[in-house]
């Protein structure tokens, strides 16, 4: 079985945060607006914020972790917000009706 590692808070929420705490009101509202979603206080600290993403961290079968992100466009959209794969890996993603 081949497993991967899911966090309940999304990692992104720290690097949001970074950019909020930079003065960049956009940003700002990214992250509070992504904070609500996912339950977390709007004005932790990033070491409290970073302390609830690794204590949110839970193992998944692959295939279960996969199916809770949804389609796999909606998994492609995730890791390209993460910086985890180019524009071009998810236009190659996309599938054309």
């Amino acid at each position: 079985m081949t497993v991967d590692l899911h966090h309940a808070v999304p990692r992104c929420t720290l690097r949001l945060l970074e950019r909020a705490e930079g003065g960049d009101v956009l940003a700002r509202v990214s992250f509070e607006d992504e904070a609500l979603r996912w339950g977390v206080d709007v004005t932790i600290s990033r070491e409290a914020l970073a302390e609830l993403v690794e204590a949110s961290t839970v193992i998944l079968d692959r295939e279960a972790h996969k199916l809770g992100h949804g389609s796999s466009w909606m998994a492609a959209l995730a890791l390209r917000r993460w910086g985890r794969i180019t524009r071009a890996d998810l236009d190659a993603a996309r599938v054309v009706r």
